[in-house]
């Protein structure tokens, strides 16, 4: 029973890059990727299972990959290789794994070790220590301005909704005087209870003058005694009095 070559087959040659000498064109390497043999392998399966060649695309360069291939293979290794004129499959030997081709290290994923490019950004004193601390009292600060704005909206709304249920509540209620005044009476004005007294109010209102003319005084006859000088000069003061309260025009 054949066993798995220990050395890979292909040279590695760095960037997922593979050389294969040609030993039926001397001085002759074949160049190959990853990608690529993983593709020749495949159809290399294919053809194995049974497929016809012509129902199958087949890759570019595969007859010249199964020829080198054939040539330089050891224990046993051989691929299918289709006869001229797609007549046939010729089958021998046992088919080659990827390790065995291109080496067990080049077929493992390569993952690169993460590095936070703030730190060469930064220097070598951000480490990821001062990171995480970076890291935790930015989003602290963030967090906190974000309650800090919750909060002031929240306030902003309890005094809105406050406000407008006060005036909600005023315009339902009925207007009240300007004035605390007595209840108005029936009848009467209530501009005129809604004022204050007037302090002339309260004082007495003299009466009218009396716009009535006085009587004239009877004209004397030859009967009525003869007046003295006195009287007569008292008799004329009154007529004089009443002349100017009556209005009494000249004779």
């Amino acid at each position: 029973m054949s066993t798995p070559n220990p050395a890979p087959l292909f040279r590695t040659l760095g960037n997922g890059r593979f050389a294969m000498p040609d030993r039926y064109r001397p001085g002759v390497t074949l160049l190959l990727t990853l990608d690529q043999t993983k593709l020749y392998l495949q159809h290399d399966a294919d053809l194995r299972g049974g497929i016809e060649p012509t129902t199958i695309p087949s890759p570019i360069g595969y007859d010249e990959f199964a020829v080198a291939l054939n040539s330089n293979a050891e224990n046993g290794i051989q691929v299918a290789l289709v006869l001229e004129d797609n007549t046939g499959v010729c089958i021998k030997g046992r088919p080659p794994t990827l390790a065995e081709l291109v080496g067990l290290n080049a077929t493992r994923r390569v993952v690169t070790p993460h590095r936070d490019p703030r730190e060469e950004a930064g220097g070598k004193w951000l480490d990821s220590r001062r990171t995480e601390l970076m890291d935790e009292a930015l989003w602290d600060n963030l967090d906190r301005l974000r309650k800090q704005r919750k909060w002031r909206e929240r306030g902003v709304a309890k005094r809105q909704a406050k406000r407008q249920r006060r005036e909600d509540e005023e315009a339902f209620r009925p207007f009240a005087p300007s004035r605390t005044t007595k209840p108005a009476v029936a009848g009467l004005s209530n501009t005129t209870h809604s004022r204050a007294p007037s302090p002339f109010l309260n004082k007495p209102v003299p009466p009218p003058p009396d716009s009535s003319a006085p009587e004239r005084p009877a004209p004397p006859n030859d009967e009525d005694t003869e007046m003295t000088e006195g009287e007569a000069t008292k008799a004329a003061k009154e007529a004089a009095r009443a002349k100017v309260k009556g209005r009494i025009p000249k004779e």
